[in-house]
């Protein structure tokens, strides 16, 4: 009996044992996963901390304009704000293109001050791109890129030689003619008491405004000799300031253009002296030193004004001119000849301004090209930018 008693109390000995060892190896194996738990956790958050350190590196440095900006994406910021600046000036002078009937959209019922709208348009335009010139200059200066200097100069040599002096032209021309109302093609009425022609106001003051602008632009084009001295009558030699019936001379007469018949032949000598020469010839006889389009046009005796280019100058200043008229007939009214004068002028004025407006966009062109040659310099150079990280620039 005491013998199954212990064989029974080692039984449950063993028992005891064999489940203490069983549980030990259940923790151990727990505490195991626990610890490869933490440590799994443990590395993804080291990997979470490196990404969004990268990540902050690369918005830092895209922000500075330190470390994502190369040498040439800084000087492609500037030229890129160049090439803004020409289009934008060249968006403004195209805009004249859609315009019906010409560049400038004159027709024989437009007024004088739509010419001097044209000389403020052309202003406001040049002084948009001095101003935008002058500032990326003073951007590039500030950022102490390697191509200031040399840009500044180009940029102060195009402003000083070219864009002030148009500037300045078309301020003056604008300010010679003034808003008035009246109508390019102004003629006097025909018929006895009728009003006679009318040399106009600030004659001189508008050749000066004009003068100024075709000198830069203009140099090397035109002629005020171009043309012929022939009447469009019988092809016979025009005799200058003495101008006799049938000729254009008779338009800037200071009583009439002779009778209807006369009249009409002047208007169609007026026509031919225009339509043989070009805008540059009207420009440079309009600008002449001394010259006869400006004596004809005022109404003083010119032994010379002759030739074609001489007449389409002074009919073209006269058009534009304020208070500006041309003779009419003495007996009656000539619906046709009024009709040819009127178109004449505002066809020599066309011709004129036509010429000159794309005269300066080649110019500006050119210069602006200049600028841009300067820009790129020194592109190898190393920036500011592209040595400090922590630069303030930022990219566009």
């Amino acid at each position: 009996m005491k013998v199954a008693i212990k064989k029974q109390e080692k039984n449950k000995e063993a028992k005891r044992m064999k489940k203490g060892i069983k549980g030990e190896m259940i923790n151990r194996v727990n505490r195991v996963n626990r610890v490869n738990r933490v440590n799994r956790v443990n590395r993804v958050n080291r990997v979470n901390r490196v990404m969004i350190m990268m990540m902050m590196v690369v918005m830092m440095g895209c922000n500075s304009g330190g470390v994502g900006e190369s040498k040439e994406s800084v000087e492609n910021r500037f030229l890129k704000s160049l090439v803004g600046l020409s289009n934008e000036f060249l968006n403004v002078f195209t805009s004249f293109g859609d315009m019906v009937g010409s560049v400038l959209g004159l027709k024989t019922d437009s007024k004088k001050s739509d010419v001097a709208a044209y000389f403020k348009t052309v202003q406001s335009t040049v002084e948009g791109i001095k101003s935008g010139l002058n500032k990326i200059v003073a951007d590039m200066k500030k950022e102490s890129n390697p191509n200031a200097a040399a840009t500044e100069t180009a940029v102060n040599k195009f402003v000083s030689e070219t864009l002030d002096k148009i500037i300045e032209g078309a301020k003056t021309a604008s300010e010679a003619i003034g808003d008035t109302n009246e109508p390019v093609g102004n003629v006097a009425a025909g018929g006895a008491g009728a009003d006679a022609g009318v040399k106009g106001d600030n004659i001189k003051n508008l050749v000066k405004g004009i003068k100024n602008i075709v000198d830069v632009v203009l140099k090397n084009e035109g002629s005020a000799e171009a043309g012929d001295d022939k009447k469009a009558e019988n092809l016979s030699a025009r005799t200058g300031s003495n101008a006799t019936d049938g000729e254009a001379g008779k338009l800037f007469a200071s009583d009439n253009a002779g009778d209807a018949n006369n009249a009409k032949k002047a208007a169609a000598d007026a026509a031919k002296a225009v339509g043989a020469v070009t805008g540059a010839d009207i420009l440079k006889a309009i600008i002449k030193d001394d010259g006869d389009a400006v004596k004809l046009s005022e109404g003083v005796a010119a032994p010379s004004a002759k030739k074609d280019a001489v007449i389409a100058g002074g009919i073209a200043l006269r058009a534009m001119a304020k208070g500006g008229k041309f003779a009419g007939p003495s007996d009656n009214a000539n619906a046709d000849a009024k009709k040819t004068v009127e178109g004449t002028a505002v066809g020599a004025v066309i011709k004129a301004l036509d010429t000159l407006m794309i005269a300066i966009r080649k110019t500006m062109d050119l210069g602006l090209k200049s600028v841009k040659e300067r820009m790129k310099t020194n592109i190898n150079a190393t920036t500011v930018a592209s040595e400090n990280s922590g630069s303030g620039s930022q990219n566009q």
